[in-house]
């Protein structure tokens, strides 16, 4: 989740707590979340965002999914990149799913680095007290078990997994991603779903209003046949995500966006400048992300926020929670998947 504002390292292996439940799920629910809870365990416990990103690539090769891989600079003063798993069906038609990797703080370290669009952040790591374990290991952790799942039947589309990086450095991974796509292949995307902060601890997973209407509803009509606890969310004032740059854009959009999170950074040359057209697109996210704490923190640059900073931390996750967005999303695609064949 990127807000306008702008890892601390222990000897402790931090794990998702409370999975008790787990004995009363069937074996397949239950393989699932125990998936979901590793995934973000060594997301967590792999430090910063560079080594979040070897974390992430490594579990996906577990998975089987090494030769489906590649990686993507995200422009030419990027440190971080983005990782692509690309899982090709009868036709070329895409669907994306999408979800940062990257974690950041709120700190005068941060608002330094981002007047140079987050280049000093691997230098600053070390003052980072974020987890990143709600934003966005969570996301991390779903879609690439999805790509797991996905890759182990036969599909009609095909699917492309985004695990951008510098999204707390102004969806510059996505930016750019979608800035390098030729026009015939953003035609072909159907829709793009993206994942940013959910399965949090008292709080209910949402479709945001962000969302295409069609597609909205149909994650509606979804949960409620399913029993799935589920509501409408709405973006509060100074935070988005990776579901724009596909939404809409323009160079005016793109450069207003980079100028508002980096400042004298959004005159660095950067690809997303170069932009495409807009498809659907789905975000599904946490509701009611932000509380008066976030504010507050992006106001004194001291991390005392829900989010980007100490209270961002793998306690947050509430695995169950989390679990049933992984579900929705699953039958969200199958049904989706079937609407589109007809």
């Amino acid at each position: 989740m990127c807000f306008i504002c702008y890892s601390s390292s222990c000897s402790t292996y931090h794990q998702v707590p409370n999975i008790r439940s787990l004995r009363f799920e069937n074996t397949l629910n239950s393989k699932q979340k125990l998936s979901l809870s590793k995934s973000i365990e060594e997301i967590v416990n792999a430090g910063g965002n560079h080594y979040r990103k070897k974390a992430i690539i490594k579990q996906i090769s577990s998975f089987g999914l090494e030769e489906n891989t590649r990686q993507e600079r995200i422009d030419w003063l990027s440190f971080q990149k983005n990782i692509i798993v690309d899982i090709p069906g009868e036709s070329d038609s895409l669907i994306y799913i999408v979800a940062h990797y990257d974690k950041t703080d709120i700190n005068p370290f941060k608002l330094a680095s981002i007047y140079l669009s987050g280049l000093l952040d691997p230098l600053i790591s070390w003052s980072f007290t974020s987890q990143g374990a709600i934003d966005n290991a969570t996301g991390v952790a779903i879609a690439i078990q999805l790509a797991k799942s996905i890759a182990e039947r036969d599909n009609k589309f095909s699917y492309r997994i985004l695990l951008a990086g510098s999204e707390e450095s102004g969806l510059r991974g996505s930016r750019a991603h979608v800035a390098c796509l030729s026009l015939e292949e953003f035609d072909k995307i159907k829709f793009v779903i993206n994942v940013d902060v959910v399965g949090v601890k008292g709080k209910q997973n949402c479709v945001y209003t962000v969302s295409d209407d069609d597609l909205e509803q149909e994650a509606l009509i979804i949960a409620k046949q399913n029993d799935i606890e589920f509501g409408v969310g709405t973006f509060p004032i100074g935070a988005v995500s990776d579901y724009l740059p596909f939404k809409k854009t323009s160079f005016g959009l793109d450069f207003a966006r980079s100028f508002a999170f980096n400042f004298t950074g959004s005159l660095l040359p950067q690809r997303s400048y170069f932009t495409k057209k807009s498809t659907k697109v789905i975000n599904f996210s946490a509701c009611k992300l932000l509380a008066v704490g976030d504010y507050v923190a992006n106001t004194v640059l001291l991390p005392v926020g829900s989010i980007h900073g100490f209270r961002d931390n793998i306690k947050q996750v509430d695995l169950d929670k989390l679990y049933e967005m992984y579900q929705l999303i699953s039958l969200f695609l199958h049904e989706e998947g079937k609407s589109i064949a007809r």
